[in-house]
């Protein structure tokens, strides 16, 4: 089907069910950042990747809200069809639920699924609505009568993870969770995040490539816990395990039932953000507890073996890197054809060597040229480049091992740089040398911490929109909370938390820089006037000097970029062959005025 078919078949859907306007995400029960297949509802209906986006349908007309990151993506997959595009990183522009009240009158029904939508979106829109006098249906799901060969429901199997390399034992994470369930005055959780399962209860899914969580819900009381999986999912070994733990183990649909049967005095905390609307509804005869996800901010502090097998894992993969980059120059100085799709399954070759390698920890980002200005450019057949001897190279790429979670994002030059990217790269750099020296107090939010890495990009009059890093779990999801670093976000930072710094310039068309790096939080300083933070640096990739105008930088800057690449020589050396190794050297030349 076309794009038009489909919104033709929708408006019918919607005529057929008494139905004015459709919102259509890319949606699952757990407000997954990722889904599987079945709930790429908003990619099958407009063609748009990626883990941002919103369809909206009337009988008229038919807009997209996306962020910053999508935009010419968006542009790309809009072409020909009547969807507008709506830039919703844009001053100005109207969010979705004020478009609706400009174009449907009194009376009007929106409709979206309940089931897939979290909580704290359709509560906020079914209240918006009923202002201007517009009913919404949750009970329906727009898009599931209409995509005729819908993707079933995923049932991969579920793996363990040995406790020496979690640190800690299901027992004894329960037990952590049901002291601070106490101390909050919680008597039920539902974890409805679904990687807060797999921290609890130390396993990983194999329900959605590249991504380590399944669907899965667990309920934790004082004196009993439940866990909500399709039980085809489970080993012999994992049912053993999970029970000897003190879990039950019921059907993944049977959540909403198990809520329904809690006594109404029950002091439940249900997230809103993590659960799905019909779900929050099937508990809301309870005592609603308004808190904070508690085994997210468990999960977020890491423990020392976690910590430990992370700069492990770290060192090996930034020498797969290495490897990488090498193979790269030394297949286009031979004159061999290099294409991002193949330079992608080159890297993913070098990880796979890597000791407890289960996937990429995201579809990697190959952005030649202009590609690298779309943030989150995923290559296939179709968008596939050569890559020359010429222009820039983006590449932002991760891995998921048993032992820890990468991701690093590095620009090298493919022949010679011009100045204008020289000052942009320059400016980005320090940025991130800026962010990951800093020293601050343990009340410091996270938006100040993203102002103190924006801060010389402003100085010259540039700026990246997204923002400027996110937590990072333990060979668990790449984006994990509750830390991120944004302008709009009161999160502190917490001795143990695992992170990114990742600022960027980006020029339409012509070419992004973005460079990042993981960081773990640790303690600087007991002071008169309390306790300082500061990040100890765990990615250990050489950051290409060609690119570098040190008239830009202080000598504080170029002092951090030699120590750091020297740093990286020593470390990853000993990885590597000899040839490799003369390239890193190279590579991580001092740099002076």
């Amino acid at each position: 089907m076309t794009t038009a078919e489909k919104l033709a078949s929708l408006r019918a859907w919607m005529e057929k069910n008494s139905v004015n306007a459709a919102i259509i995400p890319n949606a699952d029960p757990h407000n997954n950042e990722y889904q599987a297949p079945r709930w790429l509802s908003r990619q099958w209906l407009s063609g748009l990747k990626g883990s941002n986006g919103t369809v909206v349908v009337t009988a008229e007309k038919a807009g997209l809200w996306t962020d910053s990151r999508y935009y010419e993506a968006a542009e790309e997959a809009l072409a020909g069809s009547e969807i507008k595009l709506f830039r919703a990183s844009d001053p100005g522009v109207d969010s979705i639920i004020d478009w609706l009240k400009s174009e449907l009158k009194a009376g009007d029904v929106v409709s979206f699924s309940g089931n897939d939508i979290s909580e704290a979106d359709a509560s906020s829109w079914v209240s918006s609505l009923k202002v201007a006098d517009i009913s919404a249906n949750t009970e329906l799901d727009p898009v599931d009568e209409i995509w005729t060969d819908r993707p079933a429901e995923p049932c991969g199997k579920l793996d363990l993870v040995a406790e020496e390399l979690t640190g800690q034992s299901t027992e004894e994470k329960l037990k952590d969770l049901r002291a601070l369930m106490q101390k909050k005055g919680v008597q039920v959780y539902l974890l409805g995040r679904t990687d807060e399962s797999n921290w609890l209860l130390n396993f990983r899914g194999t329900d959605m490539e590249n991504h380590p969580t399944p669907y899965c819900y667990t309920l934790v009381s004082a004196d009993e816990a439940i866990f909500f999986i399709d039980e085809g999912k489970l080993s012999d070994e994992a049912k053993s395990k999970f029970t000897a733990a003190g879990f039950t183990i019921r059907g993944y649909g049977e959540v909403a039932s198990v809520l329904e049967e809690l006594d109404k005095d029950t002091r439940l905390l249900m997230v809103p953000r993590y659960t799905n609307h019909n779900l929050y509804k099937a508990g809301s005869h309870c005592f609603l507890i308004k808190e904070r996800a508690l085994a997210t901010d468990l999960k977020g502090v890491k423990n020392e073996v976690e910590m430990e097998n992370t700069r492990k894992v770290m060192i090996e993969d930034g020498a797969a890197m290495v490897r990488f980059y090498f193979w790269m120059y030394s297949e286009l100085q031979a004159g061999r054809k290099v294409t991002e799709l193949s330079a992608s399954k080159k890297l993913l070759e070098c990880r796979q060597a890597i000791p407890g390698f289960r996937h990429v920890s995201f579809d990697s980002i190959m952005g030649y040229k202009a590609h690298g200005a779309l943030n989150h450019y995923s290559v296939d057949e179709n968008s596939d480049v050569e890559v020359t001897q010429d222009g820039i190279f983006l590449i932002d790429s991760g891995g998921n091992f048993e032992n820890g979670t990468s991701d690093t994002t590095r620009v090298i030059p493919m022949g010679t740089p011009t100045q204008e990217q020289k000052t942009d790269y320059t400016l980005v750099l320090k940025c991130l040398i800026e962010l990951i020296s800093a020293e601050f107090p343990e009340d410091a939010t996270c938006a100040q911490l993203d102002g103190i890495c924006r801060r010389p990009m402003w100085q010259h009059h540039r700026l990246y929109r997204h923002g400027t890093g996110h937590g990072v779990g333990y060979g668990l999801e790449v984006h994990e909370g509750p830390q991120n670093f944004s302008g709009l976000t009161t999160e502190r930072m917490y001795e143990g938390m695992l992170s990114t710094i990742e600022p960027g310039i980006y020029r339409s068309g012509e070419y992004g820089i973005r460079i990042e790096n993981m960081v773990h939080t640790v303690k600087s300083a007991d002071t008169p006037f309390g306790k300082f933070f500061k990040f100890e640096n765990l990615t250990f990739c050489p950051i290409n000097v060609d690119l570098v105008d040190t008239a830009y930088m202080d000598d504080c800057h170029i002092e951090w970029l030699n120590d750091y690449n020297a740093q990286v020589v020593e470390k990853l050396s000993p990885l590597l062959n000899e040839d490799e190794v003369s390239w890193l050297k190279h590579e991580c030349r001092p740099v002076g005025k």
